[in-house]
Parts: C-alpha cells; sequence; structure tokens
C-alpha cells in the first residue's frame, strides 16, 4: 500500500473543503490550497491507485506514479476546466502517466501480458471500476476486438502490442478498436 501523505493542515480544513466534489477540490488546488490537495488525495487515491495498479502492476512503480499525479495535478490544476467529469480528467491523467511508467519499464525488462480469460473474469467482477451500464456495453462486444479493448484501455497496451499479442496485423487491431469504441459510445448514448 502507498504510503499515506503527511498532514498538510489541520484534518478539520482538510475535510471542510469539497466535502466530496473533485470538481470543488481541483479549483481549490488551482489556487494553490495545500488543504484541498490533501482532501482530494484522500477523497480520490484508491481508485486512481486501482487504475494505475492495472497498467503498472509493481506495487513501488505504481505508488511512484500515483504520487507523479498528485504532483502533476498541484502543477497543472488551472487546466482543469471545469467543463467535464473532474474524475475523468484525473484518471485520463494517471492513466497517462501509468502509460509512459509502463513503457520505462519494459525498456528495463519484460512484462507479460495478461491471460485475457483472467481479464475479462476480473473486469465483470469489478464494480468499483466498471459501471454497470459500461460492463453492459462491454458485454456485447465479442472475442478478440472486446479483448483488444481491455488490454488497450483498461492495461495501457499499444496498438503494436496487441498485434503482435494476438498475432494479427497493425490495421486490424486499430480497426477493431475504432468500431469497438464506436458501438461502446453509441451504446453508452442510447
Amino acid at each position: 500500500m502507498c504510503p499515506r501523505k503527511p498532514n498538510l493542515e489541520p484534518q478539520g480544513r482538510a475535510r471542510q473543503i469539497g466535502a466530496g466534489d473533485p470538481a470543488a477540490l481541483l479549483r481549490q488546488v488551482a489556487q494553490q490550497d495545500p488543504a484541498a490537495l490533501r482532501a482530494l488525495y484522500e477523497l480520490t487515491s484508491p481508485r486512481l491507485l486501482g487504475v494505475i495498479r492495472r497498467i503498472v502492476p509493481n506495487e513501488a512503480d505504481s505508488c511512484d506514479v500515483l504520487q507523479d499525479v498528485y504532483i502533476r495535478v498541484w502543477h497543472s490544476a488551472r487546466q482543469y476546466s471545469g467543463a467535464g467529469s473532474a474524475w475523468g480528467w484525473l484518471i485520463v491523467m494517471a492513466r497517462h502517466l501509468a502509460m509512459d511508467r509502463r513503457k520505462q519499464c519494459q525498456r528495463r525488462h519484460e512484462v507479460p501480458l495478461p491471460e485475457l480469460d483472467a481479464l475479462w473474469a476480473e473486469s465483470s467482477s469489478d464494480d468499483g471500476v466498471w459501471a454497470h451500464s459500461i460492463q453492459q456495453c462491454l458485454e456485447r462486444l465479442r472475442g478478440e476486438p472486446r479483448n483488444a479493448i481491455l488490454l488497450s484501455y483498461v492495461y495501457g497496451y499499444s496498438h503494436g502490442e496487441l498485434a503482435l499479442h494476438l498475432g494479427r496485423p497493425l490495421g486490424t487491431v486499430k480497426a477493431w478498436l475504432r468500431r469497438s469504441l464506436t458501438e461502446l459510445k453509441l451504446c453508452l448514448e442510447s
């Protein structure tokens, strides 16, 4: 488990700020409020760590990525416009930083791809990460296109890695991903 961050402000103040609303906390962090960063960390770190660990399974590396996320949040919270989901903004940031770390780790040693059947079973049972509607839409996808989506967007594998692992041409993998994302979008909009 990643170490808890030191208390930057009295606990009472950290609890008052934003009261569970990441968007409000991000606005406070944009004004360089350390108590808001603490409250944001307490609210969001478990979920972000889950996203990161799917991509970077090594505990030490995933904790480093989590720390990098909050350093980046501190320096770039002003870039959050409030137009979209604060959770989405944080998850995208965590995912990108985790993918960067994973690429660094792969240069040092080979990271095996997870077994696809186990991956689907895990994603089906993890209610904390997979919303019910997304799960239903994913179930509509079948076979290799579904596996490609899961490996790419949950575990952060590149198109080239997918093509190599699945033994398919790069163009085929890209087409699966494009069509599957379109299907998912249409399903979620209905």
